[in-house]
């Protein structure tokens, strides 16, 4: 299982974040492929530069356009509506999500009415959604990350001067360990502060788990710092322990609404877990509540069992180590005479035994062409069962 320990040795921003992971093997070319699905102009070239004496990488963004405002909501449509993995989907929202929350709580409003300004440009876009692809590509299944530097002085923003740390990047923050420095500028921005809160689920350390080094990337910031070199170094590693080790999170929840449980879920699996579900069970005295499980990698227990107590109220965690048979799994896409499709194929020694289309592609064919879903799951299974074709993946 692929790990990524950051250690914001400057701070942690998008644009650096992007660059750590590509410096560490994520390839640019796919990332930008992938990011073009989201309809928004832009250009996105990468650079080598040396900080302190340390090689690093700086991305760049450019966008003809201006002065972009846009709303959660409409990101969230952005990012629903490119047909990227399901992995970067997931962790991209969460991150935006938790901004939005952050913005909203600064200006008294609730988070679907927030507009975002900076982070509503396409660089931003670009830089945090680029970064969940690049762990996605790299395929990084669980995330650690330092306490996030803040800095102090002014920052100028949308609205005018603001604080540092800005208010949002606190909000964010809140819940999570967090280190004070006297840099006199801002070091951690709100799109850095965002997709760290997401990839861990708030939870950050200075300790990785034990794991073997695979590669090393640094990236860097644009401003000189006085008192650290302005990096972000991600490291990817694999996990040590058995493929099986994993264990079982559970706990009983009767006094949370079903958004709560739902929120909770899907926050497990943005910071990592294999899976996450909800069980219905009934109670002593009768009373109705729910189980909500995770599936999740022994080095991860700790940090997830936390996330779980906070998200949910509860008490406890209960945890047990467990295996699994897993098929070997792979991926393909199908040209259709309407469109593309990309599914999941799982084999056992060599033989194939289901191929599974990916519901958001077939589901967005069906709606397009008002074909039953389960025709365009006939033709996805027959297109890839004739074999190799001009356009497939």
């Amino acid at each position: 299982m692929t790990h990524a320990h950051f250690q914001p040795v400057g701070g942690a921003a998008g644009d650096m974040t992007l660059a750590g992971l590509i410096a560490a093997g994520a390839p640019p070319g796919e990332i930008t492929a992938s990011l073009r699905r989201l309809n928004v102009p832009f250009e996105l070239s990468t650079e080598n530069t040396e900080v302190n004496g340390v090689g690093a990488l700086r991305v760049s963004v450019r966008s003809p356009e201006e002065h972009a405002h846009r709303n959660f909501a409409d990101i969230r449509a952005l990012v629903e509506g490119a047909d990227l993995p399901e992995g970067a989907t997931r962790r991209s929202i969460e991150a935006f999500r938790r901004l939005a929350v952050a913005e909203g709580a600064v200006h008294g409003v609730g988070p679907d009415e927030v507009t975002f300004h900076e982070v509503g440009a396409v660089d931003s876009i670009v830089d945090m959604v680029g970064s969940c692809l690049a762990l996605d590509l790299l395929d990084v299944s669980s995330v650690t990350c330092g306490p996030l530097p803040m800095g102090t002085g002014v920052v100028r923003a949308a609205h005018g001067p603001l604080p540092v740390p800005g208010p949002a990047t606190l909000e964010v923050l809140k819940g999570s360990k967090v280190r004070w420095t006297e840099e006199p500028r801002e070091t951690t921005t709100p799109t850095g502060a965002a997709l760290m809160s997401a990839f861990t689920g708030g939870l950050f350390t200075d300790a990785a788990p034990p794991m073997t080094l695979l590669s090393v990337g640094y990236g860097a910031g644009r401003a000189l710092l006085q008192n650290a070199p302005n990096l972000l170094r991600a490291v990817i590693g694999e996990l040590e322990g058995p493929a099986g080790d994993l264990d079982l999170l559970e706990a009983n929840v009767d006094d949370a609404p079903g958004e709560i449980l739902a929120s909770a879920t899907e926050k497990l699996l943005a910071a990592g877990a294999l899976d996450a579900w909800l069980e219905p069970i009934v109670m002593k005295r009768g009373r109705g509540a729910y189980k909500i499980c995770a599936l999740v990698k022994s080095a991860a227990r700790a940090p997830l069992s936390r996330l779980l107590m906070r998200e949910t109220g509860t008490l406890g965690v209960r945890h047990r180590g467990i295996g699994r048979t897993v098929a070997e799994r792979r991926h393909d896409t199908v040209d259709l005479p309407y469109g593309k499709c990309r599914l999941k194929i799982g084999s056992l020694d060599g033989q194939d035994f289901v191929v599974s289309p990916e519901f958001v592609d077939a589901s967005r064919l069906s709606t397009e062409t008002g074909l039953p879903l389960p025709q365009i799951y006939a033709e996805v299974r027959a297109a890839h069962a004739a074999g190799p074709q001009p356009g497939r993946q």
